[in-house]
């Protein structure tokens, strides 16, 4: 294999185990957790930037109310959502749990929670009563109504609407004050604790294009005009949809790892539509406000989302999101053949012509410019490309954090199985462990496998007879391995049917070529 073709392939090793390294989710350690707790709450402490004024206790009478899509837990602590739970979704494919996409966090328990800020004063429900028409909500809409008591003496009305098969929950808040103060309203759904390299975190869309707030250092007051504005947590989202009057919007934090969203309406009320769901594009599409524009992938959004389009459509037919990676992989290596059989005459060709290249190495060897122009001048009398070798790796790599990306971010693919013990393509295979000096090691089949066509396909592939570089090659299917351990069962699946695939267009090749 030419220089430059290794160099390629040790710069994608690299840039894969940067990203496996510093991109993907890490455990927290315990003991560290444990040691850093005075540190970290004088931290948090400083960084907070809303007050923590806890809303009644937890004991208030609660109303269980579900449609066919969730099922959300209201409480007279506030008149506020305690909890919603998404019906079609597990936490985890060990665990039989409703994904609970609200989480117990402290003062924003119940969202939205209303409060009265005037000046440094904030008033807030002492008591609510309230009333459900159903709890099962089939046939047609059904109204949640709470009637508030404020600490000052004033009213507060809200109101919620529930659908039988939608993610959405229409709001309205009235109030009615009696000492003088702006209404705000918070939303804290979730907090940020589990870091992944896709977004997570507060977004906003102007209408135009879709801001992700990365970190909030200090209050950040919006006062233009937006279609919607919400928390992104990976896979799911909640989002606030205003109607009619749109009210001002900050967005600032409760902790480090807590985003809130406040509304503040100009007039004594507040009207909208609450999204609890999934990042599906035809659930999200139905809002009706670009709420799809939240689907996003990064750098590679541009080749991702065809990537999941082409997943689905065939899904239609599979029933199996495995069987799918196999066939798009197929795919891929059927257009990019003729590249690939290029790219392989090519160093079939510069391995031919090691003997004159080793003579012009000696010949030139204290003259490095005049060697280049030789070995130029060779490569052009032989229609020879040196780069060509490279090509097909390097296609690879946009494809592949491309599926890497749909992987973690792509609803459809979450908790999606494959066969046998391989229940969840987003995760790294499941099989067992075993404990080695403390340390629990994870066995997996499919990145062994993988290396092992990674052996073969090494040895059908052309070299250029150097001994250093076949030395380098023999530890890139270990490295591989190694590097293949902690990443999503799809993504290793890809690249062992990569490897796979390979391996018969070299057979077929070696036919052709002689």
């Amino acid at each position: 294999m030419e220089k430059r073709t290794i160099l390629a392939f040790i710069l994608m090793l690299l840039v894969l185990f940067l990203y496996q390294t510093y991109f993907s989710p890490k455990p927290q350690e315990v003991k560290e957790k444990v040691a850093g707790t005075e540190r970290v709450e004088k931290k948090a402490k400083e960084e907070k930037i809303v007050p923590e004024t806890p809303l009644p206790k937890a004991t208030a009478k609660e109303m269980v109310v579900e449609n066919e899509v969730f099922k959300i837990t209201f409480t007279e602590a506030g008149g506020g959502i305690r909890s919603v739970k998404l019906k079609k979704y597990r936490e985890s494919v060990k665990e039989n749990k409703e994904k609970e996409i609200l989480e117990d966090i402290g003062p924003y328990l119940s969202i939205p929670a209303f409060r009265l800020i005037s000046e440094e004063k904030i008033w807030q429900e002492t008591s609510c009563q309230g009333y459900a028409s159903n709890s099962q909500v089939k046939d047609k809409p059904e109204e949640i109504t709470f009637k508030c008591d404020l600490s000052d003496g004033g009213k507060v009305k809200k109101t919620y609407r529930l659908y039988p098969s939608e993610y959405v929950i229409d709001l309205k808040i009235e109030v009615e004050p009696k000492e003088k103060g702006r209404p705000a309203v918070d939303i804290a759904a979730f907090s940020i604790k589990r870091k992944t390299y896709n977004f997570k975190g507060p977004v906003l869309f102007n209408g135009r294009s879709l801001e992700q707030v990365e970190k909030i250092d200090k209050k950040r007051d919006v006062r233009d005009s937006y279609k919607y504005a919400g928390l992104d947590e990976g896979y799911f989202a909640v989002l606030w949809v205003p109607e009619h009057e749109i009210p001002d919007l900050t967005i600032m934090k409760s902790g480090p790892d807590l985003p809130v969203l406040r509304l503040s309406p100009k007039s004594g009320s507040v009207s909208g539509r609450l999204f609890f769901g999934p990042k599906k594009t035809e659930v999200l599409k139905s809002l009706n406000v670009k709420a799809e524009k939240i689907i996003d992938f990064g750098w590679f959004d541009i080749i991702a989302k065809p990537l999941v389009m082409l997943l689905n459509l065939s899904h239609r037919m599979t029933k199996n999101y495995g069987i799918d990676i196999i066939l798009l992989t197929i795919l891929i290596k059927i257009i990019f053949h003729p590249l690939t059989l290029k790219s392989y005459k090519s160093m079939k060709e510069m391995q031919r012509l090691q003997p004159q290249i080793m003579k012009l190495r000696e010949k030139y060897k204290d003259n490095r410019e005049k060697l280049n122009q030789e070995l130029m001048e060779l490569y052009r009398r032989r229609g020879i490309n040196p780069m060509s070798g490279c090509l097909p790796m390097l296609i690879q790599i946009p494809v592949f954090f491309a599926l890497y990306k749909a992987l973690t971010g792509a609803i459809e693919l979450r908790h999606a199985p494959f066969f046998l013990w391989i229940r969840d393509l987003s995760e790294p295979e499941d099989l067992f462990s075993f404990t080695l000096l403390g340390f629990s090691i994870p066995v997996r089949i499919l990145p062994l496998v993988m290396g092992v066509t990674q052996v073969i396909q090494q040895k059908m592939t052309p070299t250029g007879g150097d001994p250093m570089q076949e030395k380098i090659m023999l530890f890139m299917p270990i490295f591989f391995t190694f590097l293949f351990w902690g990443f999503p069962s799809g993504l290793v699946l890809y690249w062992l049917v990569n490897n796979v695939v390979s391996i018969f267009q070299q057979l077929m090749i070696n036919k052709k070529v002689r």
